[in-house]
């Protein structure tokens, strides 16, 4: 049998770190997991240490100090060794079944090295980023003027997330650009030539990075549509809003600076540069007015 260990990084994730880990516990496949906490202020960590009481097979990791997501799993990562790392952010609920599935079928199919599944809201609705599209200033251009509906045949220009395009529900797999980074299922070996998460993303885009390095690295990124996890989006990061979309709109500059800078001249770098400062602008203006309204 396969082995398999689940990284949980936590960060004042409240209760919702006790249900993300009791519903992997509860798998019917056996799954070592290690929780990484990064130095929270709640009670989250405290408390899962009554419930590691209880399971041998849970372990936890405290930080002195907040290292960030990327940093945080690459301990696991670099420490431990298995024939499967499934990375679950600590806001998702896992289903039962979901992690035998993606075992069974990554072992069927050595060339995927990343696989992820669906992503559900609390609500039964889907995640449009359960499968994506790199984001290219081309993409990026067509998505910020609203001209995505007339670009869905053209991949270089449709939009981000994939929608029905990349296959009909129930399809066993589907080759796609990139998966959601609340629930990725890596290869050992696969991990052992692309190596772990850039730590030079502190929170966001570090996901988009890794699929984009198994992809050059050779290997495919899979979804699944079979499979599915809950994630209530943002549970963790409500409390801290400026903080999460000033390393969301650094990730996007970095994404960019090591994958596309060189393939574009210094005029549409320029352009890409102010989208991306003027997106975070705007949207911490946003979440302004959004704090002075509910106030």
């Amino acid at each position: 049998m396969n082995s398999v260990i689940a990284i949980v990084v936590n960060y004042n994730s409240g209760l919702w770190l006790e249900r993300c880990v009791g519903s992997i516990l509860d798998s019917d496949y056996p799954v070592d997991v290690y929780v990484v906490d990064n130095a929270s202020s709640d009670s989250s960590f405290k408390d899962i240490k009554q419930l590691a009481e209880q399971h041998d097979n849970l372990h936890l990791i405290a930080n002195a100090d907040n290292q960030g997501f990327a940093k945080a799993n690459n301990i696991v990562l670099n420490t431990t060794t298995a024939d499967y790392y499934v990375l679950v952010n600590p806001d998702c609920m896992v289903n039962q079944n979901t992690i035998r599935f993606l075992v069974e079928q990554m072992s069927q199919d050595q060339q995927i090295g990343l696989a992820g599944v669906k992503i559900l809201n609390e609500d039964g609705s889907a995640q449009k980023t359960s499968k994506r599209r790199f984001p290219t200033p081309e993409n990026t251009f067509v998505k910020i003027l609203g001209l995505s509906n007339f670009f869905k045949n053209k991949e270089k220009l449709a939009d981000f997330n994939y929608g029905d395009e990349a296959g009909t529900a129930n399809q066993d797999k589907q080759y796609v650009e990139a998966i959601s980074g609340a629930f990725m299922m890596v290869n050992h070996d696969a991990l052992n030539q692309v190596g772990g998460l850039d730590e030079g993303y502190f929170m966001h885009c570090e996901d988009l990075d890794w699929c984009k390095r198994f992809w050059l690295h050779g290997y495919k990124v899979a979804y699944f549509e079979l499979a599915s996890v809950t994630h209530a989006k943002g549970a963790s990061s409500k409390t801290r809003p400026y903080r999460v979309n000033w390393y969301l709109h650094k990730g996007m500059l970095r994404f960019y600076r090591k994958f596309y800078r060189k393939q574009y001249n210094s005029l549409v770098s320029a352009m890409v540069y102010v989208g991306i400062l003027s997106r975070y602008a705007v949207t911490n203006f946003k979440i302004f007015i959004d704090k002075t309204i509910s106030r």
